[in-house]
């Protein structure tokens, strides 16, 4: 756990110090204000902590969107009731803390938190970072994976999609670079991942013809 990053989200200076100080045991901690704070230096992988008081906690989940970031996010406040607690795990937080706490009772519940959930907001942060490369693909170069992945040869896409084989070569060659794979096989274990919906050919005479 000692590799872990944790991002601890506070603009009360007090909180985030004393946090920052009780997670420092379980591994790195960044503390910040807001998100805005990170600017480019977002980490790869982290667990998002965030002070639930006022619109921090719905503001920093608006910010963690809009960035595409797909952190596990536990809430924490000194006091909240069994409906809100409940409202705030529906909404998609890992958990929610109690906070201030004695540092050792905190980082027991912290890590029971982490161990329950690990497993799942790992899953989903690969499924999350498969459907963000994909979303790199233009148009056509989703036609040419959907078939990809349905098995069809690069004569048959031509043929359906109205353009020259070696345009799907092409097509194909770009498609790999965006996904960051170096063969089909990866690619299309990436689309299963990322729940990508294949569509079967349709031949070129049944379809207005597309630029390529």
């Amino acid at each position: 756990m000692q590799d872990t990053v944790f991002v601890v989200v506070d603009n009360n200076y007090r909180n985030r110090h004393e946090l920052t100080l009780a997670l420092s045991g379980m591994g790195y901690v960044v503390p910040a204000d807001t998100l805005e704070d990170l600017g480019s230096r977002w980490p790869e992988q982290a667990w998002l902590l965030v002070h639930d008081e006022g619109t921090q906690l719905a503001e920093t989940q608006q910010a963690l969107r809009a960035a595409e970031r797909y952190y596990p996010l536990v809430a924490y406040a000194g006091e909240a009731s069994i409906g809100h607690v409940m409202e705030v795990l529906g909404s998609g937080a890992a958990g929610y803390l109690e906070w201030p706490l004695e540092p050792t009772q905190m980082q027991r519940n912290l890590a029971a938190i982490m161990a329950s959930k690990w497993q799942s907001a790992t899953a989903t942060l690969g499924q999350a970072r498969a459907k963000q490369r994909i979303g790199l693909l233009s148009p056509r170069e989703k036609e040419v994976l959907s078939s990809v992945c349905e098995g069809h040869s690069s004569k048959e896409v031509a043929r359906s999609l109205g353009i020259s084989p070696r345009t799907v070569e092409l097509h194909r060659a770009n498609v790999l670079s965006k996904l960051g794979v170096r063969n089909v096989a990866a690619a299309v274990k990436l689309s299963v991942e990322a729940q990508f919906e294949t569509a079967p050919l349709v031949p070129a005479s049944d379809q207005p013809e597309l630029a390529a």
